[in-house]
């Protein structure tokens, strides 16, 4: 599984599949490091009997990235969500238009209470 440059993820879980063998199943990442070097990086090893699931936890990647199966035969699944950000204008009209709504709220006053004869 690859990103592209102008993805990004936040992985969940690294899964062993139905049917996986009793055998070390190694998942690496590769990736760019902060000096621009392709760097490859061992994220889970798993196994069916002790170990078929791992939580990337907070495990954030950026673009380009892989995961790969380095040994074992899997099936292994990734999850995670991918995610983009982007700014978009049309929301500052929205804002603006939840201020003229803001202002044009009238106050409920409280109900009277009946008074006892």
């Amino acid at each position: 599984m690859s990103f592209m440059e102008d993805e990004a993820s936040d992985s969940g879980r690294v899964c062993l599949g139905t049917g996986a063998k009793e055998e070390s199943n190694v998942v690496e990442v590769t990736a760019l490091n902060h000096r621009g070097k392709k760097v490859s990086v061992p994220v889970a090893n798993l196994h069916v009997s002790c170990l078929p699931m791992v939580s990337m936890g907070e495990f954030e990647v950026k673009a380009p990235v892989t995961f790969r199966l380095k040994s074992g035969t899997g099936p292994v699944s990734v999850s995670g969500l991918h995610l983009i950000a982007y700014e978009d204008d049309e929301d500052s009209d929205v804002s603006e238009d939840l201020e003229e709504i803001d202002d044009e709220i009238v106050p409920i006053k409280p109900a009277k209470k009946k008074q006892k004869l």
